[in-house]
């Protein structure tokens, strides 16, 4: 299923490293699909096509350490699905246990509030932005690799991440 996406990369480590991550979670992610667009055809569909799009911008990927790149598929994943269902938006809610991926207080540098209440305020940001900021500050994701992750252009993901750090800012003065 993923012969194309592997094709793409350049090299074999990458081929094989990719394929393994395919085969060691493909159950979980064509069952997420599943669960989204309740149509067999379209869930692989939509597995298929975050592959290719992880193939393409390999960088993102591979540059994550092994425990945050489920995370990073599931997010490509539901972007795929938005696309080929052709509603226009972008699904960006992550799971509790993603946006806990060593988000914190120190990460953002931008002030003194609890952890909790951070990641609280975060997860109710707009999808657009919270998003963005996940894959910035969780990932550690450049610009170019937010685009290619959420399939939009740079400067939609450069302005995404910069009106996500005004509202966090916005927050955290209590405005």
């Amino acid at each position: 299923m993923i012969s194309a996406a592997l094709a793409v990369l350049e090299t074999e480590e990458r081929r094989n490293e990719l394929s393994e991550f395919y085969e060691q979670h493909k159950s979980d992610l064509y069952a997420f699909a599943l669960s989204r667009t309740h149509n067999r055809e379209r869930a692989e569909d939509a597995v298929q096509e975050a592959f290719l799009r992880i193939a393409k911008y390999p960088e993102g990927f591979f540059a994550l350490p092994v425990h945050k790149r489920i995370s990073y598929t599931v997010i490509v994943t539901r972007n795929a699905i938005n696309d080929i269902l052709g509603d226009g938006a972008r699904y960006s809610e992550l799971d509790e246990a993603t946006a806990d991926d060593g988000l914190s207080v120190e990460d953002l540098s931008i002030g003194n509030i609890a952890t909790e209440e951070l990641k609280a305020f975060i997860m109710k940001m707009p999808e657009a932005q919270r998003s963005a900021i996940i894959l910035k500050l969780v990932h550690g994701m450049t610009t170019r690799e937010i685009a290619a992750a959420l399939n939009i252009s740079e400067q939609t993901a450069r302005k995404r991440v910069s009106n996500a750090y005004r509202t966090i800012e916005k927050y955290l003065k209590g405005e």
